[in-house]
């Protein structure tokens, strides 16, 4: 029985909030599946490609799941301006699932590090089919980690002068606050 508690414990802490499972053990796997290929690229090299390819396609099927329905602006409980209505609307699952969100980027990361690595010495070891396909999928991991993170990619947007980023950036923390006030009052009501 002390096992099971010990595996129910309180999750662990960083200065970004509690780390998922789906992150710390997700990355952890994806790096020991490239090391894996890396060993032995000839089966594992495969094994790495299709375990990448099913984590992207459930991850695809996640954003394609919550739908294209447009967020309305002025509508309780969170009276989004239209901008903030925007926002949320483009990064949905950034804003409905923060920290499945943050969980996948830290895979997407593994995936993406493991990737350049793991690309090359395949090509070096001639292993070329499967290097061209973690090569290639190198453009999915970015397209997943601007879905997933996009504070990143719209600061370097705004730095490069694009407007309508810097505006994105401007609504984001107010959007956050509306967010999580119009989920503090219904968890009142509700209570």
């Amino acid at each position: 029985m002390p096992c099971s508690v010990a595996w129910w414990s309180t999750p662990s802490h960083n200065k970004l909030g509690p780390i998922g499972k789906l992150g710390g053990y997700g990355s952890v796997g994806i790096l020991l599946f490239a090391g894996w290929a890396a060993l032995s690229p000839r089966p594992m090299a495969w094994v790495y490609v299709a375990i990448v390819g099913a984590f992207e396609w459930w991850l695809l099927q996640r954003i394609r799941g919550l739908g294209h329905d447009p967020v309305t602006a002025d509508v309780a409980p969170y009276h989004f301006s239209a901008d903030e209505a925007r926002l949320v609307q483009r990064y949905r699952l950034y804003f409905s699932y923060p920290t499945l969100s943050r969980d996948c980027s830290s895979v997407l990361s593994a995936i993406g590090l493991s990737g350049l690595v793991l690309g090359l010495w395949l090509t070096y070891k001639q292993a070329f089919v499967p290097a061209a396909l973690i090569g290639l999928n190198l453009f999915a991991v970015t397209r997943f980690t601007k879905v997933l993170a996009p504070l990143v990619a719209l600061r370097m947007a705004a730095s490069r002068g694009d407007r309508d980023a810097l505006l994105m950036l401007e609504v984001h923390d107010p959007a956050w606050a509306k967010i999580h006030a119009g989920n503090e009052a219904e968890r009142k009501m509700g209570a």
